[in-house]
């Protein structure tokens, strides 16, 4: 199972940088960064086993985690792990995802929300997991984390027409 970690990033160098060692202290998979047009253009200077992409301009999330799945799928990888640029996911769980099973096509994870989170957020994400929840026919208990497995040969498949931060909760869906 080829897998490989993909990071979508827009205006968040310096946790981005705190995340990419975290991850280099543990795990030596090929990291696909994507910069979704940042105002000053993101840098991965000094890391290894990895590549940049970089959006001209700020075209969504769901944009920039498609490009970088384009992008592995052309060169073999199975499985992309994605996880937020934000420090909101701890990249010690990454073997977590490798480990489980390849017979299903997307695993994700779930934060724990806190009193950091803005209240609106924590609700809107709470009624957009119900909403999911009962179209998907799954219990999907934080529809918007970024912390991921993907299929990519199940998502190459996919029709998807989501470009800003909806195509996580369109995947849940189609892949359902």
């Amino acid at each position: 199972m080829k897998t490989n970690i993909i990071i979508p990033v827009y205006n968040n160098q310096l946790p981005l940088n705190k995340l990419l060692l975290e991850i280099r202290k543990k795990y030596d998979y090929h990291l696909v960064v994507v910069d979704d047009g940042s105002k000053i253009p993101i840098s991965i200077e000094n890391i290894s086993n990895a590549v940049l992409i970089r959006n001209k301009k700020n075209r969504g999330k769901g944009y920039s985690l498609q490009r970088a799945f384009n992008y592995s799928y052309a060169k073999g990888y199975d499985f992309s792990i994605t996880i937020d640029s934000d420090l909101q996911h701890d990249p010690s769980f990454i073997f977590d995802f490798i480990n489980v099973s390849s017979d299903y096509d997307l695993v994700f994870g779930k934060r724990n929300f806190s009193s950091k989170m803005p209240y609106l957020r924590r609700f809107s994400n709470t009624v957009t997991s119900f909403i999911i929840s009962k179209i998907s026919g799954l219990k999907v208990y934080d529809s918007q984390c970024g912390y991921r497995r993907y299929n990519l040969s199940m998502l190459n498949s996919c029709d998807v027409h989501e470009n800003g931060f909806q195509f996580e909760s369109e995947i849940i869906i189609k892949f359902s």
